[in-house]
């Protein structure tokens, strides 16, 4: 076979090929998942029994759910695990290593504003509409009224 006739069979192969992609029938992703869900899920429950006739004892189970009988994966458990993790992504490591404080630097609880970057203070929070009304005539009373001044 020459050069230029396998050339030209290339052509054709490379020109039929959109054709033919078209023709095949169009699979959707729920097609796909429905079909493993068959191939590889747990088998359907038996239906329930009828009433049977005579003295035989018959045993029957109602249908039922099965995904709670499902065990959670540890991808699923633990979302930092190394099974979660070795999905291909390349992922930084973690050069602090473990037992590393990984926190604000600090020096003990001295912290020193213009040497290093000292956290904020703790927000505190609180609720004054939980507080108890001021005892009637005591100082926390009379300022609240504006009778007294604090000092």
């Amino acid at each position: 076979m020459s050069r230029s006739a396998a050339l030209a069979i290339l052509i054709l192969a490379i020109a039929a090929a959109p054709a033919w992609a078209q023709q095949q029938p169009q699979i959707t992703a729920e097609q796909v998942i429905e079909t493993a869900r068959d191939a590889y899920g747990p088998p359907p429950p038996e239906p329930a029994c009828a009433p049977q006739e005579g003295d035989e004892i018959v045993v029957c189970a109602r249908e039922q759910d099965n995904s709670q009988f499902r065990v959670k994966s540890s991808s699923e458990l633990d979302p930092e695990s190394e099974e979660a993790l070795s999905d291909g992504v390349p992922r930084a490591p973690d050069v602090s290593g473990p037992g590393i404080f990984k926190g604000a630097a600090t020096v003990g609880s001295l912290c020193i504003p213009g040497l290093q970057k000292c956290p904020p203070p703790p927000a505190y929070m609180i609720d004054f509409s939980a507080l108890p009304d001021a005892p009637e005539g005591s100082d926390a009373d009379l300022i609240a009224k504006g009778e007294k001044k604090a000092r």
